[in-house]
């Protein structure tokens, strides 16, 4: 968990995330992140709503904006890549971190394979979701075998899934190899019960 705090953003509106979209189709927005992460901060309560600082919830939201800049950027070319597609999930939105998850763990690769035992549980709906469309998916422990999986396969565009600070580090990743990427960030973090959009991963899949 990179982030040194907490954080559950579940009960800011909708209209909070259409505006870090807007603001990141804002091609100047670079050099005022800071401002913009203020002003999305005041406008919409988000210490009040989520109980963050202030520097806890700019340093989370100027990385939401720059993440959302990089999905719009990678968009049309990953939308129109052709060949072999990953999506990499966190383990931590498991519905169970315990026995009670059925799921098999390959310690060869390293990733856990879903097994469906609970259908309100958010990964496997996220591996549904993704293997309906023809993805290959990997339910990760950690971020370190991301390079090894990647390069595995040779795939050309990958979803990934995760806290902010982690989705910059493999968006350098994707760079480095040559890859198309699209990002869906956590809205809870920890070490269990994180929580995604599951109808945003459904619109970038």
């Amino acid at each position: 968990m990179p982030y040194r705090f907490t954080f559950d953003l579940r009960n800011l509106p909708r209209g909070f995330f259409e505006e870090i979209t807007r603001l990141a189709y804002n091609a100047r927005f670079h050099q005022r992140m800071g401002r913009l992460a203020r002003h999305l901060i005041k406008k919409f309560r988000v210490e009040e709503v989520t109980g963050l600082n202030l520097l806890e919830a700019i340093s989370l939201f100027e990385d939401f904006i720059e993440i959302q800049a990089a999905n719009i950027l990678n968009r049309e070319r990953f939308r129109e890549a052709s060949g072999r597609r990953a999506l990499l999930l966190p383990h931590c939105s498991r519905k169970y971190m315990d026995n009670r998850c059925k799921a098999v763990f390959d310690p060869s690769i390293p990733t856990y394979r879903c097994m469906h035992c609970s259908p309100d549980c958010l990964i496997s709906q996220a591996v549904r979701l993704a293997e309906e469309r023809g993805y290959d998916v990997y339910i990760l422990p950690g971020g370190s075998c991301i390079p090894k999986i990647l390069s595995s396969r040779k795939y050309v565009a990958v979803v990934g899934v995760a806290c902010g600070a982690e989705l910059k580090l493999g968006y350098d990743i994707l760079r480095r190899m040559g890859i198309l990427g699209q990002a869906v960030p956590l809205l809870k973090n920890g070490c269990a019960e994180t929580w995604f959009d599951l109808e945003e991963l459904k619109r970038v899949l």
